[in-house]
């Protein structure tokens, strides 16, 4: 999956559990006054899917270190998947994904990584409905990375992905850490979420392209 040069190496994507990504869901409810900056929508088995990306920015900042063939930025913002139509809330093994395109004018042995946290957490109920709450890892981390071609490239990132049930799901993205090394120029990001119906229909939402 995802836009593919000639040439090209393959990314290199971390494991990321399903539960790791789950892990950032907020719930039912959004932000009223959330900016909308890009959304489609397509019908599968009679059910509108629809993806959206709310308030995203990102943001370049000067990378540690002081290297001119260093990028740093951070991303915050949000994406939700919606299934619309009667029994959408019924719907079973929709793939929620997120990540990013990035391209780059040129390399020396670059990799491009992306890394975010979110506290895990488990629960149990005993006999007496009392409940018990664990932190399992204050801040459990998932990491992947791109490797870079010397000549000038496009390639897609996916950074996390997890399985749903239902109607709906909404991941809030709370300072998503990216890291360029090895490039010549800037480097150019685009957010996308994508989610992916149980019979395999995609609808992908790709953001406006940041410099960094």
């Amino acid at each position: 999956m995802g836009i593919k040069s000639r040439g090209f190496k393959a990314a290199r994507n971390a494991t990321v559990a399903g539960a790791a990504v789950l892990g950032l869901v907020l719930g039912a409810s959004g932000a009223a006054s959330a900016e909308v900056n890009d959304q489609n929508r397509i019908v599968s088995d009679g059910l509108e899917v629809v993806v959206t990306q709310e308030d995203t920015f990102i943001q370049g900042v000067p990378a540690l270190g002081g290297s001119p063939f260093n990028r740093e930025f951070f991303h915050n913002g949000r994406g939700t998947a919606n299934i619309l139509g009667e029994g959408a809330a019924d719907a079973e093994g929709t793939t929620f994904q997120f990540g990013y395109q990035f391209a780059w004018a040129g390399s020396i042995d670059g990799a491009i990584g992306v890394t975010y946290s979110t506290p895990g957490l488990e629960l149990g109920l005993d006999p007496t409905t009392v409940v018990d709450a664990t932190v399992t890892d204050i801040l459990p981390q998932a990491y992947a990375e791109l490797e870079l071609t010397p000549a000038p490239g496009i390639e897609e990132l996916v950074v996390a992905e997890g399985e749903f049930d239902g109607d709906f799901k909404t991941v809030q993205f709370a300072n998503v850490h990216g890291t360029a090394s090895g490039v010549l120029g800037a480097v150019q990001v685009r957010p996308f979420v994508r989610a992916i119906t149980a019979n395999g229909d995609n609808v992908t939402t790709y953001g406006q392209v940041w410099t960094v």
